[in-house]
């Protein structure tokens, strides 16, 4: 009888441990990276290489891809960061999409050494950039699978749930 009662005390504290975790903000995910008061999921193969406040750029060696991200000032609208974007010489092409149910704003440039896409979208009332380079034409779709995965991972630091 003493043994079903330890269990049972065992369930209770479980339970009660995963509702304070769901709670607070406990997430089973560790690998993650903050940028000001959001974060997100690392995609695979991507290390976090440099990282300031409202900046950093993740990395893929395998492919020799670099991610920028960056939180934009919020006081600035997205149609106006987007607008300087596609207005630029080196920019070849530009469209309006959804990624995650989010509308995303992108810009694609192509200089004889690199291409890159810039995806500007807003999330939870912040602005953000993502900035990918140095990928191959055969590379779109894996970068776009990766944009994917961190605008539908971003969230606020403080909201809580277990992965």
């Amino acid at each position: 009888m003493k043994k079903l009662y330890l269990v049972l005390i065992l369930l209770i504290l479980a339970l009660i441990l995963i509702n304070y975790y769901n709670e607070t903000g406990f997430d089973f995910n560790d690998n993650k990276v903050q940028i000001n008061e959001s974060e997100f999921n690392i995609p695979a193969n991507f290390v976090v290489e440099n990282q300031t406040g409202n900046f950093l750029t993740l990395y893929d060696k395998d492919k020799n891809i670099s991610i920028e991200m960056t939180h934009l000032n919020n006081n600035t609208s997205i149609e106006s960061y987007f607008q300087r974007a596609a207005n630029e010489t080196m920019t070849v092409n530009n469209e309006t999409t959804t990624m995650s149910n989010i509308d995303v704003y992108v810009t694609y440039r192509h200089t004889d050494f690199t291409n890159s896409t810039q995806v500007f979208f807003e999330k939870d009332g912040h602005n953000y950039r993502l900035w990918g380079m140095n990928y191959h034409n055969d590379d779109m779709n894996y970068f776009s699978q990766v944009f994917n995965e961190i605008i539908s991972s971003l969230r606020p630091v403080d909201q809580g749930y277990i992965a």
